[in-house]
């Protein structure tokens, strides 16, 4: 299954891991800030480009499982076919979302943690809250807006939006094209088999 490549991938890879012991920061700019600053304690010698080694991995794996609401993103990244698959299947979706999520874009992050980001706003209500920022790269800014909701006194991400265009809407037209054509469980066997193929490039790096 082929993602289309993202604004995202790399500005994305500024913005959606923190660790553990922020989930109960004050103000979402507050707990978007630090969590960079985190970020790059995950890999501090790391070059753009470079291979994380396993245990970054884990870690980084392990804390974005931490900040991130995945039944909120794996919900909005299927959009109206959620209603049509039964709890099991739903599950099974988010965990295969999770770890297409995580292969794509999230490992590539920790390289990425250093990119300058200028803070320009914060927007709460009723319990979400939406950051924006600018992120300065390749020579100019691009404007990046962190989606957040709060669960129990912790805030999590459930979207992205880089330069206009959400995460969510990217991955909802490509799944909903690939549904429409044939059906869910085709859906769910090319994600299966994109995590294969993100697998074997790793393993030739």
């Amino acid at each position: 299954m082929r993602i289309r490549p993202l604004t995202c991938a790399a500005v994305g890879a500024v913005c959606l891991l923190t660790a553990p012991g922020f989930a109960l920061a004050g103000s979402p700019t507050e707990w978007v800030r630090e969590g960079i600053r985190e970020v790059g304690k995950t890999s501090p010698s790391q070059a753009p480009g470079d291979e994380l080694t396993p245990e970054q991995r884990s870690e980084i794996s392990r804390v974005f499982g931490k900040l991130c609401d995945f039944p909120t993103m794996a919900r909005m990244s299927l959009g109206r076919h959620w209603r049509d698959i039964s709890p099991k299947q739903r599950t099974e979706f988010t965990h295969l979302f999770r770890r297409l999520l995580e292969q794509s874009h999230m490992w590539q992050m920790s390289t990425h943690a250093g990119a300058e980001q200028r803070f320009v706003g914060e927007n709460i209500d009723d319990g979400r809250a939406v950051v924006e920022a600018e992120v300065k790269m390749d020579g100019g800014e691009i404007p990046v807006n962190y989606f957040l909701v709060q669960n129990n006194g912790a805030w999590k991400i459930y979207d992205l939006g880089v330069d206009g265009v959400r995460l969510s809407q990217i991955y909802r037209s490509q799944f909903n094209k690939v549904i429409l054509k044939g059906s869910f469980e085709d859906l769910m066997q090319r994600m299966s088999r994109k995590l294969e193929e993100v697998a074997m490039e790793a393993a030739v790096r």
